[in-house]
């Protein structure tokens, strides 16, 4: 395989994966909940949003960073791709049976963006990938 073929398979794909994974989620049909929602029901279901888009995020910080970009456009660029991956993502949702498409889940899944980014500053910065606005690149 050459270089640009590995390149996708290694940092694409995941990505696009990770996105297939939402997106099928997200097609699951909603059942009705039946009985009085508690604390559980929201920390599973908000929970679950929050994961995913860390996930994703995470993803798409490496993708960016592998690119070459500087810190600040991988932060804006990562989190640019995120935001609107979870705003279709709502969308889609309210062609699903059972489901709705809320303003309040992007806010949600922002929580897992904000802690991907942070999380993946702080590794990036803690191995030496992340020095004065360049971004030092390992060989592989």
């Amino acid at each position: 395989m050459n270089k640009k073929a590995i390149f996708f398979w290694r940092y694409y794909v995941p990505v696009l994966l990770w996105m297939g994974v939402i997106f099928a989620l997200s097609s699951m049909q909603g059942h009705p909940h039946q009985g009085p929602i508690g604390w559980q029901f929201y920390l599973e279901r908000k929970g679950a949003h929050i994961t995913e888009y860390f996930i994703l995020t995470l993803l798409l910080f490496r993708l960016f960073w592998v690119k070459g970009f500087v810190k600040k456009k991988i932060i804006y660029f990562t989190i640019s791709v995120a935001l609107l991956w979870a705003f279709s993502d709502e969308f889609h949702q309210l062609f699903v049976f059972g489901r709705e498409g809320k303003l309040s889940d992007v806010g949600i899944d922002s929580i897992g963006i904000i802690l991907g980014i942070l999380v993946a500053t702080k590794i990036f910065a803690r191995y030496g990938f992340l020095k004065n606005d360049k971004i030092m690149i390992a060989e592989n």
